[in-house]
């Protein structure tokens, strides 16, 4: 066999195995990437809309004794963006494991999707409860500590190489991924901006 023959072979081998090491690594793609860049932008731009020239009457609003006010829903928004970016964060110190069949982009799309059907109820857990949280909070100072965190959090998806596919945990929807944990946390915001508008929308809300 001549040499030109065999360096042939080799290349078409080395060639062959590239996708299934791409497809095993960790990593983001320019995909998912911008998958993700895109639903914090969207979430981010509709929420602090939704908070936007509100007045104390209009803020503090609650439909019912049990209902969140807009106040407690953008408080919830704004501890959970820390809380669940730090899970994830916290998933990259567990072992690698090889990555899941649902780290795929259907199912990150499923997901968003999920976490924004408000049909499907949740309770908040003590640390982003926002009862009993909320005094001195305001409009501003919510817009001010939101968009701090999300800047950041945005500058880290864009810039990161770490490898959010094969650190796995528990979540909201079985086994996720750091990165559908990410996901979540975009999603989340959009899913208590529908919630802030449901309370806008009571006929008791205050018009001013």
């Amino acid at each position: 066999m001549t040499k030109p023959a065999v360096f042939s072979i080799l290349a078409i081998s080395v060639l062959s195995v590239l996708p299934a090491i791409a497809a095993d690594s960790g990593t983001l793609n320019d995909a998912e990437r911008a998958f993700l860049i895109e639903q914090m932008e969207m979430s981010k731009k509709a929420f602090l809309a939704s908070i936007s020239g509100l007045s104390e009457a209009q803020w503090t609003f609650k439909p019912a004794p049990n209902v969140w006010s807009v106040q407690e829903c953008a408080e919830h928004i704004v501890l959970s963006e820390t809380f669940l970016f730090d899970t994830s964060q916290s998933m990259l110190k567990s072992p690698a494991v090889p990555r899941p069949e649902k780290s795929n982009a259907e199912f990150d799309h499923q997901l968003a999707i999920g976490v924004q059907d408000r049909s499907h109820k949740a309770t908040a857990p003590a640390p982003i409860d926002p009862v009993g949280k909320t005094a001195g909070f305001t409009p501003a100072s919510a817009a001010k500590a939101f968009t701090a965190k999300r800047n950041q959090n945005e500058e880290y998806v864009k810039t990161t190489s770490d490898d959010l596919r094969t650190h796995v945990a528990a979540g909201p929807a079985g086994p996720m991924d750091a990165y559908q944990f990410l996901v979540l946390m975009a999603t989340h915001t959009a899913r208590h901006t529908e919630q802030i508008k449901e309370v806008q929308a009571n006929p008791n809300y205050p018009a001013k």
